[in-house]
């Protein structure tokens, strides 16, 4: 077990030590539609962060944009180009008659 005290690193908390948190008891739909409320918020936090990255670097913007065009092109691609079409089987060559 480590020797740090929980003093030194306060985000290190045991699930024991927080108070439980319940889900309401309206039923499940309430549950999920705060589930997706939660989801929905997070994901426009998310879209309102990266608009504000693109606006302050948009040279940096368009870098990652390419690479990752070019990470899908090449995931595409790839597997495309090694799927080659196999060659036809060659005919045996004709054994020569050995002379007596």
């Amino acid at each position: 077990m480590s020797s740090i005290p929980s003093s030194a690193m306060p985000h290190a908390k045991a699930h024991h030590d927080e108070p439980a948190k319940t889900a309401p008891k309206a039923g499940a739909k309430a549950a999920a539609g705060d589930w997706i409320d939660t989801a929905t918020d997070a994901a426009k936090s998310g879209f309102a962060t990266a608009t504000e990255a693109v606006k302050e670097h948009p040279k940096t913007a368009l870098a990652v944009g390419a690479a990752v065009i070019a990470g899908i092109a090449a995931a595409v691609a790839g597997p495309a180009l090694l799927a080659k079409e196999p060659e036809p089987a060659k005919k045996p060559a004709p054994k020569k008659s050995a002379k007596k």
